[in-house]
Formats: C-alpha cells, sequence, structure tokens
C-alpha cells in the first residue's frame, strides 16, 4: 500500500486570491456601472430637465466612465506585469529616468516642488525602463495627491554596491499605522472617498510592488500621519553591473 500526501496550501492560497481579485474587480466595475445607468435612465425619462441639471449629470456620467477606463487599463497593467520578457530589458540611467517622470508631473501639478539627490550622475541599471517609469510615477502622482498644495516631493538617488536604491519622500498626509500593512494589496484605498475623487483604482501601489518584485526587489513603507512618507524600492544589480 502507498500512501501519497500533497501539501496543497500554496495551490489553495493562490486559488482563494484569484477568486478574490476577480470579486473585487467586479465590484470595482459593477459601482460606475450602477451611477451611469441610474443617469443615463434619469436623462431619458427626463427629456426636459434644465440645462443645468443635465450639465451636472453628464459631468458625473463622463467622471465614471474615466473612473471605468483608469481601472480596465490598471487591471490591463497588472496582466501585462505578469510575465516581462528578456527582450524589453536593457540598460539605462535612472538619473535620467527620475527627471523625466517630473518633467511629466509638472505637467499635471505644475505648482509641485521637487528635490533630486543622486549619488553620481549615472546610475545603471538592466531593467524594463518602462515599466520602472510606470513604478516611480504612480509613487510621485500619490505623493502629490496626498499632500496639501503645492506638493514638497524629495527623491534620493543612491548606486549601492550590490542594487539600485530609490528613495520617495513627502511631506504629506501620511498613512495611518493600521493601513500600511495592507497598503500594497490590490483595490486597498486608506480613503475610499478621496481616492474615488482623484480618479482613483486601488491599484496603483499594487502596480508598484508587482514591478519591483518581478526585477527580484523590494518596496518597503515609512509613514506618519501629518508628517508624510517615504517609499523605498531596492532593485538588485546584474553582476556585471556591481
Amino acid at each position: 500500500a502507498i500512501l501519497v500526501l500533497q501539501d496543497k496550501t500554496a495551490h489553495y492560497k493562490i486559488f482563494e486570491m484569484r477568486r478574490d481579485f476577480i470579486a473585487n474587480a467586479s465590484h470595482e466595475l459593477k459601482t460606475p456601472i450602477t451611477v451611469i445607468r441610474g443617469f443615463a435612465e434619469a436623462l431619458h425619462e427626463n427629456p426636459t430637465l434644465p440645462v443645468e441639471t443635465q450639465m451636472e449629470v453628464t459631468n458625473k456620467i463622463v467622471r465614471n466612465c474615466n473612473r471605468m477606463a483608469a481601472l480596465i487599463k490598471d487591471l490591463l497593467t497588472l496582466a501585462d506585469i505578469e510575465n516581462i520578457p528578456s527582450s524589453r530589458l536593457t540598460y539605462f540611467n535612472v538619473a535620467d529616468l527620475a527627471e523625466q517622470c517630473f518633467s511629466m508631473l509638472a505637467e499635471v501639478f505644475p505648482d509641485a516642488h521637487v528635490t533630486i539627490h543622486k549619488s553620481k550622475e549615472d546610475i545603471l541599471l538592466f531593467a524594463d525602463m518602462d515599466l520602472l517609469e510606470l513604478a516611480i510615477m504612480n509613487l510621485i502622482e500619490n505623493a502629490a495627491k496626498y499632500s496639501n498644495r503645492p506638493a514638497h516631493i524629495f527623491v534620493d538617488l543612491e548606486d549601492a554596491k550590490d542594487n539600485v536604491i530609490i528613495k520617495i519622500s513627502d511631506k504629506g498626509i501620511g498613512i495611518p499605522p493600521a493601513d500600511q500593512e495592507h497598503i500594497f494589496d490590490r483595490f486597498y484605498t486608506v480613503d475610499k472617498a478621496h481616492s474615488q475623487k482623484m480618479g482613483g483604482s486601488g491599484l496603483g501601489l499594487s502596480i508598484v510592488k508587482t514591478i519591483v518584485e518581478k526585477h527580484f526587489g523590494t518596496i518597503t513603507l515609512q509613514s506618519e500621519l501629518g508628517q508624510g512618507s517615504t517609499f523605498t524600492i531596492c532593485i538588485p544589480k546584474r553582476e556585471e553591473e556591481k
């Protein structure tokens, strides 16, 4: 007689994560769809509504359409990150990439004050430049969104022996201690009303963490209410980069 025992814990954990992800995604999509349908029916059934009311209703429809579009875009991004082909990896200067990201931020938050400190001019890394740009953009946009205007953002780039370290800090509202351990969870938001107002899907930090982990790196958070937050990304170098 042969008795075979298999530990299926990891298998069921992955299954539960996928199930929860689908349930959360469905819920996040259902809400704006319900809002859009309700307002569309109101317009259809009341064609004589005042122009001001019509404008208010259509603005809410457009806002919820944009919210759905952002969510779908983030969902597709997450799916794409799951498998990074080696053909997308290249050497690039992280310092130049950071400067480019802040140029793009200035288009949305022109009053944001940005300070960049780098250990040297050329900080080379072998990685997916587009995905790392997406990770940095998500972090600096959050820093601007969750700060009193004008936002003050600080970036420290360090070329360490074995790693490239990217530290992004702000003087914003901070994150409550109880929320910090869940901040990278998919669809998790500290202030849901504020996040929806700013067009957030609750996937931004999850995308950042996935990008970093796909590069075999780590991301950590330090935050204090009313004092601001600091996200630290640490990505290991290849042997030839050291």
